[in-house]
């Protein structure tokens, strides 16, 4: 998507005078298709394959929980449980998205940074809560793409990164089109047919 998004930019904005600059016709349903598809040929090239062709490597699928320190316990979708024993045992579970303390937000269809990234619908408008750098990133793929998008930033871009790098966004996001609310926090949300409407207070 993030590539997409470029190249649909190059084509509205190339600084070549001898280039007309041309609106993109976008389609995000093919986009996403092609997207999922290129994650499933990597999935299997970089992951499959690897472990079917390594003999010290296997792949067990259940739930795990400890028995003690250097043991576990993997029930398998078939009923049977497995015992495996390891010196060490790394948790390398991945992460899933924090969902911020916002009133009225469980309530309404909102988008994690999964759901942005396989969505196969452009929004018209998209408020970005977050100003971490895969925030940024989806906000200005969509915008990119021909979404409306607002960042609400809790301090500025980048605060726990890189601040004054995330100021120079800040300038560039601005010349793009992307709206950013520094110091600003969601206090309440809602959604309607209309779509979603905002309470939003100000940090100072």
């Amino acid at each position: 998507m993030i590539r997409a998004a470029q190249l649909a930019h190059q084509q509205r904005t190339n600084p070549f005078d001898g280039l007309e600059n041309i609106q993109p016709q976008l389609s995000r349903s093919l986009l996403a298709h092609q997207q999922n598809a290129r994650v499933e040929e990597l999935r299997d090239a970089k992951y499959q394959r690897i472990l079917e062709s390594n003999p010290a490597l296997s792949l067990l699928k259940g739930y795990a929980r400890f028995k003690n320190q250097n043991t576990l316990l993997v029930h398998k979708s078939d009923g049977s449980e497995e015992e495996l024993v390891a010196d060490r045992i790394l948790i390398a579970t991945g992460s899933t998205p924090s969902i911020p303390p916002i009133k009225g937000l469980v309530d309404t269809p909102y988008w994690t940074s999964t759901e942005a990234l396989f969505a196969e619908e452009l929004p018209s408008s998209l408020v970005v809560i977050g100003s971490s750098v895969v925030a940024l990133e989806i906000a200005q793929a969509y915008a990119r793409l021909g979404s409306r998008v607002t960042i609400l930033a809790r301090h500025t871009l980048l605060y726990a990164e890189d601040p004054l790098l995330g100021e120079k966004l800040a300038e560039c996001f601005e010349k793009e089109g992307i709206r950013v609310l520094n110091n600003t926090q969601a206090s309440h949300v809602s959604y309607d047919s209309n779509g979603f409407h905002w309470k939003l207070t100000k940090e100072h």
